[in-house]
């Protein structure tokens, strides 16, 4: 298969370079507004590459009239670029895999869906949580239970701290227009996996919400979910060398942040898409309405269910 792939000097790119490598394939085609992506060389020498879109729809245009398709586009462009970048690669009928979050406005989705119908392409959302073993072993779990209890409400504390220094605020990612802020960039990592594992929204509750940190309550159909998020954890006096990703269920905790299983999710998510079962619209839709009520919700007084780190990072920014 013949792949594409536009913002391949980013953060993210290396990712998906590997992934079109490892499943083998190939990449035709690479677009960045910058220069710097020496990185290609690791993979496609023979790749073609161009800094504008504009250039890259000649290419398109031209691979056409030769008789030649790309299979794939992928898309790593800062978030509030998604919907545009879709758009360009359905208008030129080539199927789509997009990083998340796959659009800031969940109302897009609609718009895709009809350019997915009007053009016979699918658009595929990269959400690899959904493969990492200990996910995965987790749902199965779940559902055994709820066989024999199909009331059964767990209760769940889910912490989720990464370090990011000064830079990610002066870049788009700290610009909640144009990253879609904590809950849309990084929260919605684990709201996925909550709902696709525990259902339905039931309500929510949000008790802290600063540019480096957010947290509160949800309540699903077969959990209570307080939860915390902070690319800072140095200011609630906590120290750690890496990320710490962990849900506590029940007393168990369960990790999904490190190892070599989660490097190799994106391969993974490559081959469940290759095969023809990766995420769609419809998939990844509650997650993305899930994450934009919670960008947008007023803050509730904090409570007793309140996930502690909610409590001590008010008192840290607000003192």
């Amino acid at each position: 298969m013949l792949f594409g792939i536009i913002g391949v000097g980013g953060f993210i790119a290396p990712k998906h370079l590997k992934a079109i490598y490892e499943t083998g394939h190939i990449l035709d085609c690479a677009t960045d507004v910058h220069d710097s992506v020496g990185v290609l060389d690791r993979y496609y020498l023979d790749c073609e590459f161009f800094t504008s879109l504009e250039d890259l729809h000649q290419y398109l245009q031209d691979c056409k009239v030769a008789g030649k398709f790309l299979d794939f586009m992928v898309i790593c462009t800062p978030n509030y670029l998604h919907f545009e970048h879709i758009e360009f690669a359905l208008n030129h009928g080539i199927n789509v895999i997009c990083e998340k979050p796959l659009v800031l406005d969940p109302s897009e989705l609609d718009e895709i869906r009809n350019l997915e119908t009007k053009y016979n392409k699918r658009v595929f959302n990269i959400m690899q949580l959904r493969l990492h073993p200990n996910v995965i072993d987790l749902k199965k779990s779940v559902q055994a239970t709820l066989v024999d209890d199909p009331d059964k409400i767990y209760n769940i504390s889910l912490t989720y701290l990464i370090l990011r220094g000064k830079w990610y605020f002066n870049s788009w990612k700290g610009d909640e227009e144009r990253s879609g802020g904590l809950a849309l960039n990084l929260c919605i990592h684990f709201l996925d996996i909550l709902l696709d594992i525990f259902g339905e929204v039931v309500d929510f509750a949000v008790h802290v919400h600063e540019h480096d940190c957010i947290g509160g309550v949800l309540n699903l159909k077969h959990a209570h979910v307080s939860w915390f998020l902070s690319i800072n954890p140095a200011k609630l006096g906590l120290h750690r060398d890496n990320s710490y990703r962990a849900l506590v269920l029940e007393g168990q905790e369960i990790s999904f942040g490190h190892g070599l299983e989660k490097e190799n999710l994106y391969i993974k998510s490559y081959q469940e898409i290759i095969s023809g079962n990766g995420l769609g619209l419809e998939d990844v839709r509650p997650a993305l309405e899930l994450a934009d009520d919670i960008r947008h919700a007023n803050l509730a007084n904090s409570d007793e269910e309140c996930h502690p780190l909610c409590h001590k990072a008010a008192c840290n920014h607000h003192n």
